[in-house]
């Protein structure tokens, strides 16, 4: 129900009125004025077509019995029923280009919240907070027809149409029979109450059911996953698919009965309410009718109008208050959309464009969670083209550090210098032009090959003959060369259904092949290795020197002997840089640094005493 508070306070913060205007304004936006011309058509037409059809009877016998020329009556009449048919056509054409323009503004509105995730803060929307807001905003948009934009639209056209039939109607019955009108409203209301608390019970399992259903179909991923099916028959966990499938259909079960009994239950209440409430109306009409106090047309009319009114009435507040749970997933993307404004940062271009920078760190600290630190009143300076090697266990704050140095964190206190001017102060798309950075957890994207490395906005702005070369630096020219569509081949198979896959290493190489092509004057490599075998690895860290002349470089990697490759080491713990030096110095130090290298050291000894053993058939007890 977490999501549920959010959402009613995101209502809170944006007002029914302000939302509404909110829609219209995407509306005329996406579709333009004539689109609002055309919904309001809809509404009229939509009302005036069934308020015809319901006085057409009185027409017709007031006709007849005028004592008019049979010509005059047929006249009038066929008159009547052109009227009538021509707003039918009317409103055939007005509801389907209605329709269109709903849809038309959920799909191009829905591009309004992937603009607005692509420029937030990385720290924002990286955030478990931004993740919930986001997966509330997205169903203003992208589930389906029936919720969001789409069917707020959608609900506050009907509510007007609504609104505008109940009062045609009222003001027909009231110039007839005013106190007619009185049951006719409370037993309406008492109609529409009922089927509000069942949307309100609705409403209140709604998240609950969204959660069950992705647990659902993550199960159902899942099982169907051929990746899978390795594990789950070694480890017998088909009787655990069963059993957590039996739990997530029993709560689905659950949830929409709760939905549908509140409904259905709804439904008796209304039921009864109509067949109160036409059955007064109709005795009540009898009565005056033969009492005298009205003739057959009026009867007839009279008879239409009560029949209308109800439903104008149910119509108008159904919708009212369905329009008013779409708005909570309009209000939940506002909040996104607010909450994805860049906050105020510099404007001023990086000094230096193009050449190797010095970054000197001032008492820069960093925290995560407003509590514990992740880096830590670290003062450090890494000189113009110096490569630096970052090492330490996991957790001690070299991805963070790594996230700082390229701006995609602030400091939560102290400063970063680029070449002595305040990083702070520096245009962000200015500053990131002078990073290239691949970092561990990397992917490609489901596009081509040159798309992947280039980032170029068009094929056209693709430079082929640097691509290739960065791809040859990458070791991964033969690999390309022999996909079926060479760098213009898909990765991945959600673009082109015949793209390819790439394995780890590839992925790696790949990313590098990115850095490299964008020609940065910083280089910051986390764990550029991770998934190349150690032979790739040790032909990397031969090339790391041509890779990286002239930039200032910052190379992570768990793996210590990579870091002899670096002019200057740094040993990180908890946050803060505890031992600095070259290879040599810090062994001698017998630090930190010098038990890592030794522990893993030992590893690889171990490892290659235990595989001669093998080799030579046997251990110690062979030669007892």
């Amino acid at each position: 129900m977490q999501e549920t508070k959010a959402a009613v306070g995101a209502q809170r913060r944006y007002g029914f009125g302000s939302n509404v205007a909110k829609l219209l304004r995407w509306l005329v936006r996406i579709c333009g004025p004539g689109a609002l011309v055309v919904c309001a058509l809809d509404v009229a037409a939509g009302v005036t077509q069934p308020f015809l059809a319901a006085a057409l009877p009185s027409v017709v016998v007031a006709a007849l019995t005028s004592g008019a020329e049979p010509l005059v009556a047929l006249a009038l009449v066929a008159g009547a029923a052109a009227l009538l048919q021509a707003l039918v056509v009317l409103k055939t054409w007005t509801q389907a280009k209605s329709n269109w323009y709903y849809v038309l503004t959920r799909v191009w509105g829905g591009l309004d919240l992937c603009r607005d995730a692509l420029v937030a803060d990385y720290r924002y929307i990286e955030s478990d907070e931004a993740h919930k807001k986001l997966d509330l905003a997205t169903r203003a948009f992208f589930n389906d027809s029936s919720m969001g934009v789409e069917e707020a639209l959608r609900r506050l056209f009907a509510a007007v149409g609504g609104a505008l039939g109940m009062v045609a109607y009222a003001a027909v019955i009231g110039a007839f029979v005013p106190w007619l009108l009185v049951p006719l409203v409370l037993l309406t209301v008492a109609s529409i109450a009922a089927n509000r608390w069942a949307n309100e019970k609705s409403y209140a399992v709604m998240d609950d059911e969204f959660a069950a259903s992705e647990a659902f179909e993550y199960l159902r991923r899942q099982a169907l996953d051929s990746a899978n099916g390795k594990d789950i028959r070694l480890y017998r966990m088909s009787a655990w698919f069963k059993r957590a499938f039996a739990q997530v259909l029993d709560r689905n079960v659950e949830l929409r009965d709760i939905e549908y009994g509140a409904f259905e239950r709804a439904g008796y209440v209304a039921a009864v309410c109509a067949f109160v409430r036409d059955g007064v109306s109709y005795a009540a009409l009898i009565w005056l009718l033969f009492a005298g106090l009205i003739g057959l047309p009026e009867f007839l009319l009279l008879a239409g109008m009560v029949s209308g009114f109800g439903t104008w009435m149910q119509a108008a507040f159904d919708s009212l208050s369905e329009l008013a749970v779409q708005l909570r997933h309009v209000s939940a993307y506002r909040e996104v959309h607010d909450d994805c404004i860049p906050a105020v940062s510099g404007t001023g271009a990086a000094p230096n464009p193009g050449r190797a920078h010095e970054i000197r760190l001032d008492h820069v600290s960093f925290s995560y969670d407003g509590k514990a630190d992740a880096v830590h009143d670290l003062t450090l300076t890494i000189r113009s083209g110096e490569r630096i090697a970052l090492v330490g266990v996991n957790g001690a704050g070299k991805t963070t550090l790594v996230k700082l140095l390229c701006g995609l964190y602030r400091p939560t206190s102290g400063a970063i210098y680029l070449d002595g001017v305040d990083v702070a102060s520096i245009d962000p798309r200015s500053l990131w032009r002078e990073f290239s950075v691949v970092f561990q957890d990397c992917f490609p994207f489901s596009f081509t090959v040159a798309d992947n490395v280039s980032c170029s906005s068009s094929e056209k702005d693709v430079d082929l003959a640097r691509l290739d070369a960065c791809l040859a630096q990458a070791d991964l020219a033969e690999k390309v060369t022999g996909l079926p569509h060479g760098t213009a081949t898909y990765l991945g198979q959600d673009v082109d259904p015949k793209g390819v896959s790439l394995s780890g290493g590839e992925t790696q190489r790949l990313m590098l092949a990115r850095a490299l092509y964008k020609g940065a004057p910083v280089v910051l490599l986390d764990e550029p290795t991770a998934a190349l075998d150690p032979l790739a690895e040790r032909q990397m860290y031969e090339r790391y020197d041509e890779l990286t002349a002239g930039k200032t470089s910052v190379f992570i990697s768990h793996r210590l002997s990579s870091t002899r490759f670096c002019e200057r080491i740094l040993y990180m713990e908890d946050g803060r840089v505890v031992e600095q030096g070259t290879h040599d110095e810090l062994m001698a130090a017998a630090g930190g640094y010098a038990r890592m290298f030794e522990t893993q050291a030992r590893y690889y000894e171990d490892g290659v005493q235990k595989g001669q053993s093998l080799l030579h058939g046997g251990g110690d007890e062979d030669a007892e």
